[in-house]
C-alpha cells in the first residue's frame, strides 16, 4: 500500500508539471485550440496529456534562438535548467519529470514536433529521437 501511494504522489508531480507547462507557455499563444486534453484509464495504467500549443522548440527558441531541431529543444528541456519565459526563474520542471521516471515505475512518452522523449515503465534511460511526423504542441503518454 506505501508503494502505490507512492506511486500515485508520483503520478500527480509527473502529469501537474507536465499540465503546468501546457498553460504557462502557451496562454496567450494558442494557435488555435486552447487547453489541454487529459484522458486516463486506470485499470490500463497510462494517463495522456496532449496541447496544440506552440511546442518545446517554438518556447525555447525564445531564450535559445540557436536551437536546430526539436530533438535538441527536448535534450535542453529535460536535461538542462532553462525556462521559456525568462527572466522567471522557472526550468526545473521537465529534469524533476525525468529524474522521477527514470527512477521508477512510471514510463513516460513525450512528443514535440518532430522529436520524441521515451523513457520506459521499469527503471532506465531517457531516449532522445527524431520522428517522421510532425506533430503540434505536446502529446504525452505516461505509464505506470
Amino acid at each position: 500500500v506505501n508503494g502505490q501511494r507512492s506511486v500515485v504522489s508520483l503520478l500527480g508531480l509527473v502529469v501537474g508539471e507536465i499540465g503546468d507547462n501546457s498553460f504557462a507557455h502557451n496562454v496567450g499563444n494558442w494557435p488555435d485550440v486552447p487547453g489541454v486534453f487529459f484522458a486516463y484509464a486506470i485499470d490500463k495504467r497510462f494517463i495522456v496529456l496532449a496541447d496544440r500549443g506552440r511546442g518545446v522548440l517554438t518556447t525555447l527558441r525564445q531564450v535559445r534562438p540557436n536551437l536546430a531541431d526539436d530533438s535538441e529543444a527536448l535534450r535542453v528541456a529535460f536535461t538542462e535548467i532553462v525556462s521559456g519565459r525568462d527572466p522567471e526563474k522557472r526550468g526545473n520542471g521537465l529534469k524533476v519529470v525525468r529524474r522521477v521516471t527514470e527512477s521508477g515505475e512510471i514510463g513516460l512518452f513525450f512528443r514535440s514536433g518532430l522529436g520524441k522523449v521515451e523513457i520506459p515503465t521499469a527503471p532506465g534511460t531517457m531516449h532522445i529521437s527524431a520522428t517522421d511526423e510532425n506533430i503540434r504542441g505536446v502529446y504525452t503518454v505516461i505509464t505506470f
